[in-house]
């Protein structure tokens, strides 16, 4: 089973991608990348959260579920 947090990673990550989508395939697929690595790092920084490397991973994923459908209806 996977952890609610990481559940939620993934839904977020895919909710961005398909905010970005319309901008373009890259603008999805980098926005996500960089919201979840920044996500971490702020975490990282100012001490209000836990960094993990999976949740990072795991808004990736949401995101990068959406991008890969998206190329594929289209």
């Amino acid at each position: 089973m996977i952890p609610v947090d990481k559940q939620l990673h993934i839904y977020s990550g895919g909710m961005l991608a398909g905010l970005l989508i319309p901008f373009s395939v890259q603008a999805a697929f980098f926005g996500v990348l960089f919201a979840g690595i920044g996500k971490e790092l702020y975490d990282l920084v100012s001490k209000k959260g836990t960094p993990e490397i999976a949740d990072a991973f795991a808004t990736m994923v949401g995101g990068s579920i959406v991008v890969i459908a998206h190329i594929l209806i289209n």
